[in-house]
């Protein structure tokens, strides 16, 4: 028998094999949109753009979080090739088996969905997406690094002599990378939209054309822009973050 990292009892193999069983070829009522086959509504969420894609997605996870397991199956068949993507690029999670790794990436994308803002409209698949990735690689809380500064509870003699000599682990990328991205929007360096085209970009699994047609600029126009930010950020970090 194999373990639970094996790949016929992962859960990224199971969720496929269910939808292929159980979802592709249902039809069901999605509130206001009416009764559609959810495979259709699948392809429709992936073929909107701007405005009328985030009014979709948006009316679906208003419908998942009113219990309909439908539409909140929807929304994680849309995030699931982003998330298979964030599970071999974030750090985080090099320790783990490819299978454990896409297994936990998915299963924050799940929880991206649950607890998602209902205020927030626009740019919901960004949202959706950079939300998967704060699950997976969160920011220490206000709580954790008070701790972290203030526990002491033996001298550095006595635990070096009891525990060996300590080696101060280095920060991982993902938090490093979370930390300069927070501080540069509290600086107004980059705006949260800025932040989330960053994240579509180099973490989901859309290509510069497909974030064109929603934002309403060629392919170019999303290369110029995302190059904007990244001088910014580096400029701003090499002359004021240090600090």
């Amino acid at each position: 028998m194999g373990t639970i990292t094996n790949r016929a009892f992962s859960l990224d193999n199971k969720l496929r094999r269910e939808w292929e069983n159980e979802f592709a070829g249902r039809v069901h009522v999605f509130g206001e949109h009416g009764a559609v086959p959810v495979q259709t509504m699948v392809e429709r969420a992936r073929d909107l753009t701007g405005d009328a894609r985030d009014e979709l997605l948006h009316d679906l996870l208003c419908l998942a979080h009113h219990g309909d397991r439908v539409s909140e199956r929807v929304l994680l068949q849309l995030l699931i090739p982003a998330a298979r993507s964030m599970a071999h690029r974030v750090h985080a999670l090099d320790e783990l088996t490819r299978n454990d790794r896409v297994d936990i990436a998915i299963g924050a994308a799940w929880e991206s969905i649950r607890h998602y803002k209902l205020h927030l409209r626009s740019r919901v698949m960004a949202n959706l997406t950079m939300g998967t990735l704060s699950v997976i690689a969160p920011k220490p809380s206000a709580n954790d690094r008070l701790i972290a500064g203030l526990t002491n509870c033996v001298t550095d003699e006595i635990l070096e002599h009891v525990a060996g000599a300590w080696t101060e682990p280095e920060p991982s990328p993902e938090s490093e990378l979370a930390n300069l991205l927070t501080w540069a929007v509290d600086t107004r360096v980059v705006t949260n939209a800025e932040v989330a085209l960053l994240g579509r970009a180099y973490l989901g699994e859309e290509t510069h054309q497909t974030i064109a047609r929603d934002l309403g600029i060629s392919p170019e126009g999303v290369r110029k822009r995302l190059a904007r930010v990244r001088s910014r950020i580096s400029v701003a970090a090499r002359t004021s973050y240090a600090a």
